[in-house]
């Protein structure tokens, strides 16, 4: 007599699971979380430095007048060497305020063009299913680099494309990519960068 076993049962059977939507929701409003604390951050620092800014403009603008002053005294009796000296510390102190506000406004120019404008961009043109890891900005030279995950691979040149419509990243072309999938299948990971040579963050 032959008995036979059937051992291929629901609980030998391989199980798939599938990533909820809700965890891919999060995720994503995760990224952007960090993306809009990336942001805020950048903008704090403008508006701290254009506050030191306006500060040291006051101060410029009062040494200015004391400057005016100490002028029409000079012009106004024979010199007196305590106010030509005087005269001289003012006009020194003003002048090297002046390159320090020179530098600050320079500084507030870099701070702009070079995080806040392309962070903002990045966070509007995130698409479901994706989102960022790591973010490179090199405002020196502009270069760009990305790292992240997204559902399905098609969605990473979307997202690149859509960038391209962003004015901070108008004229920008990644040269360095690459895409891999994970052991688990379910996910696949993407680095992206402008400069041919370089790679996103890791």
């Amino acid at each position: 007599m032959v008995q036979q076993v059937n051992l291929y049962t629901d609980e030998l059977r391989p199980h798939r699971e599938k990533l909820q939507a809700g965890m891919a929701a999060s995720l994503l409003v995760l990224a952007l979380a960090v993306i809009v604390v990336a942001a805020g951050v950048a903008r704090y620092q403008e508006s701290r430095l254009q506050a030191e800014t306006r500060g040291l403009q006051y101060q410029n603008e009062r040494l200015q007048r004391s400057v005016e002053q100490l002028t029409k005294e000079v012009e106004a009796r024979q010199p007196d060497p305590d106010v030509e000296a005087a005269l001289e510390r003012v006009t020194a102190t003003l002048a090297r305020r002046q390159r320090l506000l020179d530098r600050v406004e320079n500084l507030i120019a870099a701070e702009t063009t070079g995080f806040s404008s392309p962070l903002s961009a990045l966070a509007r043109q995130v698409p479901q299913g994706l989102w960022l890891t790591n973010i490179r900005l090199d405002a020196s030279n502009g270069a760009v680099g990305l790292a992240g995950k997204a559902q399905s691979g098609r969605l990473v040149p979307v997202y690149l494309e859509k960038l391209g419509d962003e004015s901070a990243f108008a004229g920008k072309t990644f040269g360095s990519f690459r895409l891999d999938r994970e052991e688990d299948g379910r996910w696949i990971e993407f680095r992206v960068a402008t400069d041919a040579d370089g790679e996103a963050a890791k």
